[in-house]
């Protein structure tokens, strides 16, 4: 059996990401999900503020205790989601190495 393109395209790409390792993917990418999902979570969330112009209100809302909280908890969310996807991607890639190896395998004793 042979792998498709995007089989063949995730392999390299997730090659690529397992050489930066797992930490460093799990805490990059979550931590960034967490803190863009707390901002924009805050800003909706003071959207009256935002329509009125009124600044002291926004720096108010994003130097609150709660905002703090609120990037706390999507942070330790994000985190949880990345290392569930560096799991999902490392199977993923394990069975599609496999299946690599094997239809190499095979062409090679077909042709002997």
């Amino acid at each position: 059996m042979q792998l498709n393109k995007e089989e063949v395209g995730f392999i390299g790409k997730w090659a690529k990401v397992k050489e930066g390792g797992q930490w460093r993917y799990i805490i990059t990418r979550g931590l960034l999900w967490g803190v863009l999902v707390g901002i924009f979570s805050k800003l909706f969330q003071a959207w009256d503020a935002l329509e009125a112009w009124d600044t002291a209100a926004l720096a108010e809302a994003y130097t609150s205790s709660d905002f703090f909280i609120r990037l706390l908890i999507y942070s330790t969310i994000g985190l949880g989601i990345h290392a569930y996807h560096w799991n999902a991607n490392t199977k993923r890639y394990n069975q599609l190495k496999n299946m690599e190896r094997r239809s190499q395998t095979v062409t090679a004793s077909a042709k002997d």
